[in-house]
């Protein structure tokens, strides 16, 4: 006959438990040591997009590629910047404020007022935007932002640290449209537009009002092909001299002229053009006509 000896038993239970301990313990210990790996940042700033309403904003598109050991073991990620408070663009003369969310574009979690919080949740590529609120606005120039970002393990024992420096380069644009003639942006082919001044045995004007956009500094230049002449197409030898002039400006068209429109960017002012012949009153009969052709630069 068999006897059962709970001494024995008791003791084979309590030695399975000690070891079971023993290797889970050692199992965690190994986590936190091999929660190790290469991660890094990439903000796609020369891929950003323009919101064409709402807040004119920008939308630059970034990813977080991490290893695979350090994607398992990885539970978030913190943006912050350096000395802490609103995620800053700096310019050369001034700076913006921007925003990180997630791949949905929708908001992070942020802690203490400014820290964005990214969840790995297992993923070796982790997708987000930051987001420039009045971004199309912004002046030309280079901008320049500063990341930190910390990493931290399951255990919240391990956190890795990385600093990443990014530059967003806003290039200069100019932009018009001819009031009253067309809600459309002048393409940069050009644009004929034609301007009829009536009766020249007569003192005559007309105005050319142009809405001027930039983000920069502009210049113009303005070209009469007749060098400031209405000319008879049918006999060039009769001509009638006029007068352009830009915002109350008289403009010398004997040659090219080259000026600034303004010495600080702005973003949107109505400018007129007008132009105004001299009156001849023995002026012959017939058609005249000159070219002028304006150039915007911004710089």
């Amino acid at each position: 006959m068999k006897t059962f000896n709970p001494m024995q038993a008791s003791f084979a239970f309590v030695l399975l438990t000690v070891a079971f301990s023993s290797a889970a313990y050692t199992q965690d210990e190994e986590n936190k040591a091999t929660c190790n790996g290469n991660w890094h940042i990439e903000l796609k700033t020369s891929s950003s997009t323009e919101e064409q309403k709402g807040r004119r904003g920008v939308w630059i598109p970034g990813t977080i590629y991490l290893d695979r050991a350090l994607a398992k073991c990885a539970q978030k990620i913190v943006l912050k910047q350096p000395q802490g408070g609103t995620p800053m663009l700096h310019g050369v003369s001034s700076q913006h404020s921007y925003e990180l969310k997630n791949g949905s574009r929708q908001t992070l979690l942020i802690i203490d007022r400014s820290d964005y919080v990214l969840p790995v949740f297992g993923k070796q590529q982790l997708d987000l935007w930051l987001y420039i609120p009045g971004g199309r606005d912004l002046s030309a120039g280079t901008y320049q932002g500063i990341l930190n970002a910390e990493l931290s393990s399951n255990t919240a024992s391990k956190v890795l640290h990385k600093t990443y420096t990014f530059d967003y380069q806003v290039n200069p644009y100019v932009r018009a449209k001819i009031i009253n003639v067309s809600d459309s942006w002048i393409q940069s082919t050009g644009t004929s537009v034609r301007l009829h001044l009536g009766d020249l045995t007569k003192k005559n004007r007309r105005d050319l009002p142009v809405y001027i956009e930039s983000n920069g500094f502009v210049s113009m230049t303005v070209a009469s092909l007749n060098h400031g002449n209405l000319v008879n197409v049918t006999n060039k030898q009769n001509k009638v001299p006029y007068q352009l002039r830009f915002r109350g400006q008289q403009v010398d068209l004997a040659d090219e002229a080259v000026f600034d429109i303004n010495n600080r960017s702005f973003r949107g002012q109505k400018m007129t053009m007008s132009f105004q012949n001299t009156a001849k009153p023995f002026a012959r009969a017939g058609h005249y006509e000159d070219v002028v052709t304006i150039t915007l630069y911004a710089k």
